[in-house]
């Protein structure tokens, strides 16, 4: 089942999952700071080991000031890392896309995959436009777009985290 909306505050009841299923988590925010190339190593460094440790997989998007990210888990793992974003003060105007059950993971080989502007602008020069537009107003096909860059990485054998 799948709860979309074009715009949604942050907060999530996660209590509405079966606890025994996957979960798929996605939405967009606005870097709150600069995000050089030392600070996105760093984010993606965090994301990884919390990741592993919490038994989540998923990608993240950055371009033009703006991250995307698909996650997946168990409900409770990703309550656990959707509080830590939330709080986390390098992102702002959190906009959910999409929160779903999936009976598989996507990236099960990833527990965060890092795409950069220069794979976006190769791979789906599309969803840099998106990125490039208020977060209030993404269209719904931003979704299915960041998907299929990632799905066609998975299938192309990528590894784990990496700056792309």
């Amino acid at each position: 089942m799948i709860y979309m909306s074009n715009y949604e505050h942050s907060g999530i009841d996660f209590s509405q999952f079966p606890q025994d299923s996957l979960l798929e988590l996605s939405y967009v925010s606005r870097a709150t700071q600069d995000m050089g190339l030392l600070s996105l190593m760093n984010l993606l460094e965090e994301a990884v080991n919390r990741n592993r440790e919490l038994g989540i997989t998923g990608v993240l998007y950055f371009d033009s000031g703006v991250f995307g990210q698909i996650l997946e888990g168990f409900p409770k793992k990703i309550e656990t890392v959707w509080e830590f974003i939330r709080k986390d003060r390098r992102h702002g105007e959190i906009q959910v896309l999409s929160k779903e059950t999936i009976q598989e993971r996507k990236f099960s080989n990833w527990s965060m995959k890092f795409f950069g502007s220069d794979e976006i602008s190769r791979y789906v020069p599309e969803l840099k436009t998106l990125f490039e537009g208020p977060l209030d107003q993404l269209p719904e096909e931003l979704l299915l777009l960041m998907r299929s860059i990632a799905t066609a990485q998975v299938e192309q054998g990528m590894g784990d985290a990496s700056l792309a």
